[in-house]
């Protein structure tokens, strides 16, 4: 995941291997060993350092976690990562931190206070991924990573090189993201296995960050009605997808609901919605609901309607 984005995984030690093999690229057949050869073993495991592996602390992820991944992770699975070039914080209330590497590599982190939160931020990050690919080479997987509810793999498009690859996994509420450079590179090696090993490794290590939500999910929703049995159109804001969305010849009596989690960078939502008679005679009603609450009604008047509020969760 690219910094500013909002962000991003685990088996058991001993599972690595299966996610290894299983997420390999080609045919995604496993390949037996010659006759008479054991099986080759892989490097040994990077061992904790003093104090365990980092964790966030007080509940906010800090630059530490960039040491979750070592040099010698990265270099059992075939690949030499560069000397660190920054690491912190995002800029914005996100629960995020960013490790960027000299070449490219990268490693994000993100925590949401919710796991419905974590699950459309994800969404809204493949999306945007697929928006930048449109029209370019894809090697899209899903379901890639070990221990994560859901993940993908492709290439990156960070330098808009074809061997530069990136994988985004989520985890209940937690969100991991790795980018992998084109350099320097073994080329035996498979860059989707060896992505979905390492962040597996990353959810090993943080094994409780992401399970528990922390914050709650409110439930919108828009309801608009009136005579004439349907309205030339509504409009209404999506504040989690931050967009305006158009309808055209809606039946009515109209109702949109969706969950709109408490992400702590957005504590005010700007929820609206407005419908448009085909006839001047035709009239319309709005309301606005927070959990069931009406935040805003406006009763049926002729021709059109509009109700908006400001929503401080």
């Amino acid at each position: 995941m690219k910094r500013g984005c909002a962000i991003r995984t685990v088996a058991a030690g001993g599972a690595l291997a299966l996610a290894l093999s299983g997420c390999g690229g080609g045919d995604g057949k496993d390949k037996a060993p010659a006759p008479g050869k054991a099986p080759a073993k892989p490097a040994a495991e990077a061992t904790a350092p003093a104090g365990g592996w980092p964790q966030p602390e007080n509940g906010r992820l800090t630059a530490k976690m960039c040491g979750l991944l070592t040099d010698g992770d990265y270099a059992r699975y075939g690949h030499q990562r560069m000397p660190q070039e920054d690491a912190g914080p995002a800029q914005d209330d996100s629960n995020s931190v960013y490790c960027t590497y000299m070449l490219g590599d990268q490693l994000t982190l993100g925590l949401q206070k919710s796991a419905q939160g974590a699950k459309i931020a994800f969404k809204q990050g493949l999306d945007r991924h697929k928006d930048r690919l449109k029209g370019k080479q894809s090697v899209l997987a899903s379901n890639v990573v070990q221990g994560a509810d859901e993940s993908w793999f492709d290439y990156s498009t960070l330098g808009g090189s074809p061997s530069e690859y990136e994988v985004e996994a989520r985890r209940g509420g937690l969100i991991v993201g790795i980018v992998l450079s084109e350099v320097p590179q073994h080329p035996d090696k498979d860059p989707k296995g060896m992505l979905a090993a390492l962040a597996a490794l990353v959810l090993q290590r943080i094994p409780d960050v992401g399970k528990t939500d922390t914050g709650i999910v409110h439930q919108v929703k828009y309801v608009v009605w009136g005579s004439g049995g349907a309205a030339l159109q509504i409009v209404y804001s999506d504040p989690v997808n931050s967009k305006s969305v158009t309808l055209k010849n809606v039946k009515l009596p109209w109702h949109k609901e969706f969950p709109m989690p408490d992400t702590g960078s957005q504590p005010t939502a700007a929820l609206s919605i407005s419908g448009a008679m085909g006839s001047p005679t035709g009239v319309l009603g709005c309301e606005v609901l927070v959990d069931g609450k009406p935040v805003q009604k406006k009763d049926p008047s002729a021709g059109m309607t509009f109700c908006d509020a400001m929503y401080h969760s």
